[in-house]
């Protein structure tokens, strides 16, 4: 007897856990098929926003591309106005270093005229001056004379 009831034994227990397989996977099949449809739905709403996605990324990118192109454009503007300022600037350094030679020369040519002009003043005054003095020994030197000729 022994023989015959391990195997009815092995049977039943085979059977018995078949039996608890089974609900359990029915249990839990109905929620998983629950997680499942929610979790596809879940998916295909997100599959269908990202053409959204995909759209809006691709205007912010076209924003962002059209931005840095005014800032390049902005940059490349402020770049010619810099060169053109420095070239302005050299322009400019070159005609102040041209007026500073002119001031000089001017300068000096007016003390060179101050110097001349006080040069003949002082020849003009000992003229006048040698002059006057001449007229003035004369003058003395006949009173001299005529004093002492007596005639006075």
């Amino acid at each position: 007897m022994m023989p015959k009831s391990i195997p009815g034994y092995f049977i039943r227990v085979l059977l018995s856990t078949c039996i608890l397989f089974t609900i359990t996977l029915a249990s839990t099949a109905h929620a998983a098929s629950a997680n499942i449809f929610s979790d596809i739905y879940s998916g295909w709403e997100r599959v269908s926003e990202l053409p959204g996605e995909v759209n809006a990324l691709q205007e912010s990118y076209k924003q962002t591309l059209e931005q840095l192109n005014q800032t390049s454009t902005q940059l490349g503007q402020a770049q010619a106005s810099v060169e053109a300022f420095k070239a302005q600037n050299e322009q400019l350094l070159a005609q102040n270093q041209k007026l500073t030679e002119m001031v000089s020369k001017l300068q000096n040519e007016q003390d060179a005229r101050t110097a001349t002009t006080q040069r003949i003043q002082t020849m003009v005054i000992t003229v006048v001056s040698l002059i006057a003095g001449y007229f003035l020994l004369i003058r003395v030197m006949r009173w001299g004379m005529r004093r002492r000729s007596g005639r006075v």
